[in-house]
């Protein structure tokens, strides 16, 4: 797909219509970076979302996807909660994002989809990343400073390395995120490299974050893998989930002060 190259598509959202697109863009010399753009009808906000696990999500010509769980399957139920969603795929030079996401040249694939959000609308821009996805957000806040994210939301959060596949959200340099964070985790979440008991500390870290704020979950189904399904995933509870995020980031767009609400 050359750079540029838009592949229009209906994706039905509650009963609503959202445009969908396949978006390539180049963001170093000679690396592109593709992604699915889901137009909200009457958008609030705009986020960009990173899957856990290596990254690669498959985007194909026709907007579906090789991977597909909370976050990469996730552009019908953000839309429908008023929020367009950048989901994006590994760059052009990389198979993955092991070893990827703290990197300056990540952080860099990043800015250029951000700066195509920001020219669709006015609205802020959210980096939400689920499992190893929480640490993309998270360095994008880090390393971009004011070409980053407005917000982030971390979902399932890794927060433990005992082999090469984890990639804790602490590789960034928490302390110095200074955006308003939410932290999204099962209580039950049983992936041992994402443990809810590690995350109070993890938010207690983010000294400079102008919110910190975490709405635990409850409920769902636990089967499957539990890194890949289950809890972790939020599965059976998704589009509740998704409204949680959805309704938090509005609450603080509207009021600039924190409040899960459970």
């Amino acid at each position: 797909m050359k750079p540029g190259l838009l592949i229009a598509l209906a994706l039905v959202a509650g009963g609503a219509f959202a445009q969908v697109e396949v978006k390539e863009l180049p963001t170093r010399p000679d690396v592109t970076i593709r992604f699915v753009y889901a137009r909200a009808e009457n958008p609030v906000a705009n986020a960009v979302l990173f899957q856990g696990g290596p990254g690669n999500i498959g985007i194909f010509p026709n907007g579906s996807m090789r991977v597909e769980n909370f976050l990469s399957g996730g552009a019908a139920r953000f839309t429908q909660n008023g929020i367009s969603v950048a989901i994006v795929d590994v760059p052009s030079d990389r198979r993955s994002l092991d070893e990827f996401r703290h990197t300056q040249e990540h952080a860099q694939d990043v800015a250029a989809v951000i700066a195509f959000l920001r020219q669709q609308n006015k609205l802020p821009v959210w980096a939400i990343g689920t499992s190893n996805g929480s640490l993309s957000a998270a360095t994008a806040a880090v390393l971009l400073r004011e070409r980053g994210p407005d917000g982030i939301v971390l979902t399932s959060s890794t927060t433990s390395k005992p082999g090469p596949a984890a990639h804790p959200v602490t590789d960034a340099a928490l302390d110095r995120v200074t955006v308003p964070t939410l932290f999204v985790h099962h209580k039950d979440d049983a992936c041992r490299v994402t443990p809810y008991g590690a995350i109070p500390g993890v938010m207690a870290s983010m000294k400079q974050a102008r919110v910190v704020d975490l709405i635990a979950v409850e409920g769902g189904e636990n089967r499957g893998n539990p890194c890949h399904s289950g809890y972790h995933q939020f599965l059976g509870i998704e589009a509740t989930v998704t409204q949680q995020i959805a309704d938090w980031i509005k609450r603080y767009q509207s009021t600039g002060k924190a409040g899960a609400g459970s």
